[in-house]
């Protein structure tokens, strides 16, 4: 009897013990399972954020595709600072406090000698006349820089360099500061080269077409200002043009250009040719007009499609900000 009781006593603590074994290992691997679903949720987690970080930081990133006037002047001037220093330097921490103003000069006016043709770019962040230049010559991503303090040539760089330079120096938001109240064709204090006007000339454009007109048709949301006297014409998109009564035919004088009247699409239109060319392609066609009992300014290419329509105001520019009009041209 006592065999028998000590058979079963020793059978019931083998089952006692496999039920422990057993009871051990599912919850070793219900840990293991949980361990690993915890794992998994972390590794997305961290996947979910490192994705959103990059592309946090993409959208961050300046692009020179594309870039507008007031985005590649900040740009230039960031870079030149950050590169070559004084004046340049001057100019960019000045603007931060105030703002980033850039006015257009003739190499004659400024000094400089160089092969590029066109404006000189005067960078300034007081108002006040400066040292800080650069030239541009060519298109989009390509095109290059060529950086001034005064009259001397410092570097040459590509508007793509520049851009990756900056983006390198997570520099974008400064660049974006600085466009978004930056002023283009700007008049200096102590700029006796914007006194130089033709005041005692006699009038070559039509008063209709004369004053200060804004348009936003810019495909950014900036606001564009045009500004007519009776002899010149400055686009902040950087078109400007000493206008006289006739052609000279002389092509070395490439900050001046001459007036005439056309009729396009039943408008009468007003032509800016520079010297020593015939009105076309490469012409700038301007016409005082009227819509939604507004008076506007229509600019227009040779075959009389519609580049931009401005306006009195800004308020009214904003309000009509890339609408196309039955009587006009697109």
């Amino acid at each position: 009897m006592k065999r028998k009781l000590t058979v079963l006593v020793a059978m019931s603590a083998a089952l006692t013990l496999a039920g422990c074994s057993q009871s051990t290992q599912g919850n070793t691997q219900s840990e293991q399972s949980k361990s690993s679903q915890v794992s998994k949720k972390s590794s997305n987690n961290s996947n979910t954020s490192s994705d959103s970080s990059s592309k946090s930081s993409d959208s961050d990133k300046l692009s020179a595709e594309n870039m507008d006037y007031k985005t590649t002047a900040s740009a230039i001037a960031v870079y030149a600072s950050q590169k070559y220093g004084d004046t340049w330097e001057i100019a960019v921490n000045a603007a931060k406090q105030n703002h980033l103003s850039v006015a257009f000069r003739s190499k004659a006016e400024t000094g400089i000698t160089s092969d590029n043709s066109g404006y000189v770019y005067e960078v300034s962040g007081t108002g006040k006349s400066s040292n800080a230049r650069y030239m541009l010559s060519g298109d989009g991503a390509n095109k290059q820089i060529t950086i001034f303090v005064k009259q001397r040539n410092v570097g040459t760089a590509s508007l793509s360099d520049i851009v990756n330079y900056l983006n390198d120096k997570n520099d974008a938001d400064l660049v974006n500061q600085l466009a978004k109240n930056a002023e283009l064709n700007a008049k200096l204090e102590g700029d006796g080269a914007t006194t130089k006007d033709t005041a005692n000339v006699n009038s070559v454009i039509p008063a209709a077409l004369q004053g200060t007109w804004y348009t936003a048709d810019t495909g950014n949301g900036n606001i564009d200002t045009l500004t007519i006297t009776g002899n010149k014409i400055n686009d902040e998109a950087g078109f400007s043009m000493n206008v006289k009564k006739d052609n000279t035919n002389s092509s070395s004088d490439s900050l001046s250009g001459y007036m005439k009247q056309t009729t396009m699409n039943g408008i009468n239109f007003y032509s800016f040719t520079n010297m020593g060319q015939e009105p076309g392609q490469g012409s700038t066609y301007l016409a005082r007009h009227t819509e939604n009992g507004q008076d506007v300014i229509v600019s227009a290419n040779s075959k009389g499609t519609t580049n931009a329509v401005y306006w009195k105001t800004k308020d009214l520019a904003k309000q009509n900000s890339n609408k196309q009009f039955s009587d006009l041209q697109y």
